[in-house]
């Protein structure tokens, strides 16, 4: 399964120490080089950056070019996103892939328009319960720090998500 990536997902997965369940959950991922320049580079010391680099570096996260940098242009103008999430679209839709993660409501809809299914980190730590890598408590647990730790989510997406957990 082809998976990519933006950089919100990498960073709160690693704020709240989960970011091995990436790995666990699709083996491999492709991110942007936008997004890793605004994880590591820029972003060097705080949550997400080490994570990221080492990933890279062990091969299971891989850094990509975008082909089409006019399309970018567009979408950073249009839905007025920065440039690692306009890469995060771009390179889903270039390599095909089956699933982005994202959390920013402007990318999810661009990839959802792409007719690329998207998931966001509290989409992950269910999925990941689901497949029984985390308890359902220890997934409650997390995403109450997801939260504590800034995370914005509206209340109809945490009932949604409870409720699933419940099923």
């Amino acid at each position: 399964m082809k998976v990519v990536s933006d950089a919100s997902v990498l960073i709160h997965m690693a704020r709240i120490e989960r970011f091995s369940l990436l790995r666990s959950l699709y083996g491999e991922l492709t991110i942007s080089t936008g997004v890793y320049l605004e994880v590591v580079e820029e972003g060097w010391g705080f949550p997400g950056s080490f994570e990221t680099e080492n990933a890279v570096r062990k091969g299971w996260l891989e850094v990509k070019g975008v082909t089409d940098k006019v399309k970018i242009a567009e979408f950073m103008r249009r839905y007025n996103i920065s440039l690692g999430n306009a890469e995060t679209v771009q390179l889903a839709v270039e390599s095909r892939a089956e699933l982005a993660l994202a959390d920013e409501a402007e990318v999810r809809y661009l990839l959802e328009e792409h007719s690329i299914i998207t998931r966001g980190c509290i989409g992950v730590l269910i999925e990941a319960a689901k497949k029984g890598l985390i308890s359902t408590e220890e997934t409650k647990e997390d995403i109450r720090r997801l939260v504590d730790t800034g995370y914005r989510v509206s209340d109809k997406v945490l009932s949604q998500a409870y409720r699933l957990l419940s099923e």
